[in-house]
């Protein structure tokens, strides 16, 4: 039997469904191919707008007469003061610097606070960009990586260590190169 009351909430679920999908600016991977191209055709870094395609925290021990913080949260763990910060998956970032074979993103507003995103010194031409650390520890969680993030030192927590550096679709799209064939001209 069919259930009438539920019928009338379809359309507004189809619409909230359409908004959703249309709000979703389609994500490419930002390559070393994609870097030379942008390059070579004189589009800067820094009108790019980046995201990131995985959840990422931050995390550093505080002293409990260091518990307020600039931006995140300050949570009592293990008899421990820990201040962690968030980067949500398709956060917009920024380019703040660029480096031979690296940038730095900034995701929120202040100095000192950017990710390095890079590749090997060696990059195949499809190569990803993927966050940088300056060091990373192997646990049995997987890799935790130490940065120096707002002039502190932090700890990417497992699962970062794999993120990668993303663009908008459309910028590539635009990239598109149009061929044509002169029609020639004749002699009058």
């Amino acid at each position: 039997m069919l259930n009438y009351r539920k019928l009338k909430f379809l359309p507004l679920l189809a619409i909230v469904s359409a908004i959703g999908i249309t709000g979703c600016v389609p994500k490419s991977f930002f390559t070393t191919e994609t870097r030379k191209t942008l390059e070579r055709d004189s589009i800067s870094l820094n009108k790019l707008q980046f995201y990131v395609d995985r959840d990422v925290e931050l995390r550093r021990e505080v002293s409990s007469g260091n518990a307020k913080v600039s931006s995140g949260k300050v949570v009592f763990e293990n008899g421990k003061y820990v201040h962690i910060i968030m980067l949500k998956r398709f956060t917009p970032g920024v380019c703040t610097k660029i480096n031979a074979n690296s940038i730095e993103v900034s995701f929120e507003v202040g100095d000192g606070k950017t990710l390095t995103f890079g590749v090997s010194a060696v990059a195949s031409p499809g190569e990803t960009y993927r966050l940088f650390a300056n060091e990373w520890i192997n646990q049995e969680v997987g890799k935790i990586g130490k940065i120096k993030y707002d002039n502190e030192t932090y700890y990417i927590q497992a699962g970062g260590e794999g993120a990668r550096l993303m663009i908008n679709k459309s910028v590539l799209d635009h990239m598109r190169v149009e061929a044509k064939t002169m029609s020639g001209v004749k002699v009058q």
